[in-house]
């Protein structure tokens, strides 16, 4: 998919908005108050592919069952291609799980998480 189409149909908002949204989620989903966006909101710890390094995010997700389904823009998602294990902070709980990136469609990729 080229890269053109996806942001002109997903403009990627400023970086210092993006910073500030994903540290107030995080602060959130962190905090004993967890429940205001535990429903819909969840944070995925995983290990970036080039660096070693260790990367949380908040993301919305569906579940079924004990599986996640999570939907992503950005190309991130290219660091759970080779090392899927990840852990979610899922409604104030700590989970670990295998992450399984689905084929792109439309610009958008779908993680499943089996916990």
């Amino acid at each position: 998919m080229n890269d053109t189409h996806t942001r002109g149909r997903h403009p990627r908002p400023p970086r210092p908005a993006r910073i500030l949204a994903n540290a107030l989620a995080t602060t959130i989903l962190r905090s004993r108050w967890h429940a205001i966006r535990s429903n819909s909101l969840l944070l995925l710890t995983f290990t970036g592919r080039k660096s070693g390094r260790k990367y949380t995010t908040p993301l919305r997700y569906k579940q079924d069952g004990d599986t996640l389904l999570v939907t992503v823009l950005y190309p991130w998602w290219k660091n759970l291609v080779v090392e899927t294990q990840v852990s979610v902070l899922l409604r104030g709980e700590v989970r670990t799980g295998a992450a399984e990136v689905l084929p792109e469609h439309d610009g958008e990729v779908v993680i499943k998480i089996h916990l």
